[in-house]
């Protein structure tokens, strides 16, 4: 069985948005794992895959880290199952999206939910987030907290192109989720599992679509503690 290590929140939140990406393309591969839950400022539980974060995962006797190589792991390690990016063309495609939702839609999500995060996260890392997390910001938490209002509005124009393009198709890879979904899916399962507010509407076309990527897999990601 493979073996997942990730970040574990108050209550068993599984919060890791990157974590996220890589559950949801173990689900896609038919692939059992079990999950590893590590603090955040703990490296030395995570010192043996040479890095400093999660995910982390251990196949047989490999051990591959970040998740976008993950996924490449597992779409060229199991060939035989339910392809991740479609082709070559599209696993170039799905790395493009992949790296400008990492620049773009992740710190824009991020000062919208950091505060509503920081309560959800392990005791033990509390110290350590509000220390990273306010250096990347530029703010205390609480600060942050105050201009939620425009930082969401930024939000919203930044996903207006994304609620476009799946008025027009099921998922963002077309007629069936791929990892590109499972890409956005993870920054907005990490709003959804640790900050109260809901950042659509239902009549959001956003809002549809990850309902249905929520029922994906008996559930799997819906049925999980949330905020």
């Amino acid at each position: 069985m493979i073996t997942l290590w990730e970040l574990r929140g108050k209550g068993g939140r599984p919060y890791s948005l990157f974590s996220w990406r890589t559950r949801m393309a173990l689900k896609h591969k038919g692939l059992d794992f079990a999950s590893q839950p590590v603090k955040m400022s703990d490296k030395a539980a995570i010192a043996f895959s040479g890095g400093k974060t999660v995910p982390i995962i251990k196949d047989g006797e490999t051990v591959v880290r970040d998740s976008w190589k993950i996924a490449e792991h597992l779409e060229d390690r199991y060939a035989d199952k339910p392809t991740l990016f479609g082709g070559e063309i599209g696993r170039g495609v799905t790395q493009a999206f992949n790296t400008w939702v990492d620049r773009v839609v992740v710190p824009a999500m991020m000062p919208v939910i950091v505060a509503d995060v920081h309560e959800r996260v392990d005791p033990g890392d509390e110290t350590y987030f509000r220390q990273q997390f306010e250096g990347f910001l530029k703010c205390t938490l609480e600060e942050a907290r105050t201009r939620r209002p425009h930082a969401l509005e930024r939000v919203q124009k930044v996903l207006e192109p994304l609620h476009a393009a799946v008025k027009r198709q099921a998922f963002i890879c077309g007629s069936a989720p791929a990892y590109a979904d499972y890409i956005l899916l993870s920054v907005l399962q990490w709003a959804r599992v640790t900050s109260p507010p809901d950042i659509f509407d239902s009549s959001d076309p956003l809002y549809g679509w990850r309902s249905r990527m929520l029922d994906l897999y008996d559930g799997f990601a819906r049925n999980i503690p949330t905020a």
